[in-house]
């Protein structure tokens, strides 16, 4: 195992948690106290087969000490103590590192912190948006300000004429009164839409989406215990003919009673299937591609068949929110539908032969290219892996709604990515896969390819869904996809400039800047220029 600063440190944290002492440890081991105690402070490296006895004797998974992990968690560190509210500090990034290393717990502390403010700044711009532009708060305004203007006008009448009859004066406290209930509940009225309805009562540390993405990448993408039984329904329901939809509806049908339709969209409203629980009835699109309808179908069976294995996996995770568990549920079942459909071992020899051809794995496998994406991704078997991918998927906004890596590039966590990588330009080309070398503010260099891909509305007229999927890798795997076929990948030209976000980028001349650089950026700027166009490139 290649020697990494941070196993001792995690070493210990762990053997701490089991109440251990470095001598019961050591013993149980078969080494020295002080063989242990140099591991721990990072001066014997840990090899694997110590390391799979410890593994054993402590009862966690290798996975924790994946480099990927720990990789993505000082990157996630790093975005942070990049902003603004952190300006004072001017951390540099060694520097931040030696603070992960020396100090993991307190820097998740920091982690969950940073995400409970960036939640907060986000419910607040919410709240500004709703203030500022909801009718129904602005004519509540208005109802106020004449029940205020009522309430006061007859409370006036009844303390400046003593002479009012028993029952004037009746009739004008009973006014007082109704206009005074009426105010009350306008008032309640005004606190329900500047409350948001709870939301800042459900302030959280981390979104159920980020849950999810977290979550995945700590497993690095792969699920044995799912690609086990994905094998096991693909044997039962006989997968390995050609009519696969006949089979996994037959299978629906046979196991759990379930009847599957497929229907006009006008049927749908604006969904692509959903499933009757009460009356087992799933109901798909006809519009929807063959893949897709596989797919589904698929899904839907795991979610039947394994949700007990489902909810296994997802307990490891004790600090998922409720809604976190159901959204980590449903990725794993989309992981389960495609270890299903694109089964591994065949899978990663298609690839390997095609040198990641993804058109050819589309056709091959009757997929889509996002899917053959994904599965490219989660081919970790510790006998037969693939190529470390990155995955990332961004719509037309820029918006980022999945990502992993294990190739190591840097994704941002919050906020937009660099406007320079190629999954964002793929979007003037739509249908064409585009290639790009990349190389980061840290001199590493990465090979992706980026192609857009649509989902339509269900309901005429409206709106379809458009995305552009980015998957690529280290630039010393890029040989290994086809895509890099005919670039010289060791010119000194060919990589473009990228960082990953504008505000974490010390690229001073950049001309497409959207956001102002790190606090204190270190970068010099060999030669003084001046943009004479406004706007945030100037320098």
């Amino acid at each position: 195992m290649p020697n990494n600063q941070m196993l001792g440190h995690k070493l210990r944290g762990l053997r701490k948690d089991r109440g251990l002492t470095q001598v019961e440890l050591a013993t149980r081991l078969g080494i020295s106290a002080s063989y242990l105690n140099l591991i721990e402070h990072n001066q014997r490296n840990l090899t694997v087969p110590l390391l799979l006895r410890i593994s054993d004797i402590l009862n966690f998974s290798l996975q924790s000490f994946s480099p990927q992990q720990e990789g993505q968690r000082i990157s996630a560190l790093i975005e942070i103590l990049k902003d603004p509210i952190y300006e004072h500090l001017d951390f540099s990034d060694e520097e931040i590192k030696d603070f992960y290393t020396n100090s993991p717990a307190l820097c998740r502390a920091l982690t969950r912190t940073y995400s409970t403010y960036r939640n907060i700044m986000e419910d607040f711009q919410v709240m500004n948006e709703r203030l500022a532009q909801d009718p129904l708060l602005s004519s509540s305004i208005h109802r106020l300000r004449t029940l205020l203007t009522s309430i006061v006008s007859f409370s006036e009448i009844l303390h400046d004429n003593a002479d009012l009859s028993p029952s004037e004066r009746q009739n004008f406290q009973k006014i007082v009164l109704e206009e005074s209930e009426n105010l009350s509940n306008t008032v309640n009225a005004m606190l329900e839409v500047v409350s948001g309805e709870g939301l800042a009562g459900n302030i959280s540390d981390i979104t159920p989406h980020e849950a999810v993405t977290d979550f995945l990448q700590s497993h690095n993408n792969y699920f044995p215990e799912l690609e086990e039984a994905a094998q096991e329904l693909r044997r039962e329901a006989g997968l390995d003919s050609v009519s696969i939809r006949a089979r996994l509806i037959g299978y629906l049908l046979e196991r759990h009673g379930v009847s599957v339709e497929i229907a006009a969209d006008e049927t749908l409203h604006s969904g692509a299937s959903y499933y009757e629980e009460a009356k087992r009835h799933l109901v798909l699109s006809v519009s929807l591609p063959a893949p897709s309808i596989n797919f589904h179908l698929a899904m839907l069976i795991g979610q039947l068949s394994y949700d007990t294995l489902l909810n296994k996996i997802t307990a490891q995770e004790k600090s998922l929110s409720e809604n976190a568990i159901a959204k980590t549920k449903t990725a794993l079942s989309n992981y389960f539908a495609g270890a299903c459909m694109l089964p591994y071992n065949e899978f990663l020899k298609a690839a390997t032969d095609t040198r990641y051809n993804i058109e050819l794995l589309q056709q091959r496998f009757s997929a889509s290219f996002e899917q053959v994406c994904h599965r490219l991704t989660t081919l970790k078997k510790p006998e037969a892996m693939g190529i470390p991918l990155h995955l990332i998927r961004v719509d037309v906004a820029g918006n980022i709604s999945k990502r992993f890596s294990a190739s190591g590039m840097r994704i941002p966590k919050y906020g937009s990515a660099c406007p320079r990588w190629i999954m964002h330009h793929a979007f003037l080309t739509p249908g064409v896969i585009c290639s790009q070398v990349t190389q980061m503010p840290d001199g590493n260099r990465y090979f992706s390819i980026a192609k857009t891909t649509s989902k339509q509305n269900m309901v005429y007229g409206h709106p379809g869904s458009h995305y552009s999927i980015c998957i690529g890798c280290d630039i010393s795997f890029a040989d290994q996809m086809v895509y890099s076929d005919g670039l010289n990948l060791e010119s000194a030209r060919l990589p473009v400039p990228v960082g990953i976000a504008c505000q974490l980028c010390d690229r001073t001349d950049c001309p497409q800047r959207a956001a102002p650089p790190p606090p204190k950026s270190t970068t010099t700027i060999l030669e003084r220029r001046r943009n004479i166009s406004p706007g945030i490139g100037d320098i």
